[in-house]
């Protein structure tokens, strides 16, 4: 295995917790996290609860899936979304890290 020297790591590192930060940083999608750290919730139910058009709901649920921010499991023709606790955790402890929390 290709070993990677520590600039280029950072670099990496850099890049992943800037395009998580852009991500949350949308108020929906922060309501959207924050709705889905309770519960599992389907997208009909999303855009209900927070009153957003579906096609709004699908568009930032796929963004916050994109950064594995979410997990989806299907039950029949229903996809249930929760909040990914554990890629979370990684990104709070790169930005910690970062700031040298």
């Amino acid at each position: 295995m290709k070993k990677i020297d520590s600039k280029k790591l950072s670099r990496l590192e850099d890049k992943m917790l800037q395009a998580f930060l852009r991500t949350i940083a949308d108020g929906n999608r922060m309501k959207i996290i924050s709705f889905l750290g309770k519960e599992s919730f389907t997208v009909t139910e999303i855009h209900k609860k927070l009153k957003l058009p579906q096609n709004l709901a699908s568009h930032h649920i796929s963004k916050l899936k994109k950064m594995e921010l979410l997990k989806e499991k299907k039950e029949g023709t229903f996809r249930f979304y929760s909040l990914n606790f554990g890629k979370m955790r990684e990104y709070v402890r790169l930005f910690k890290r970062k700031i040298g929390v």
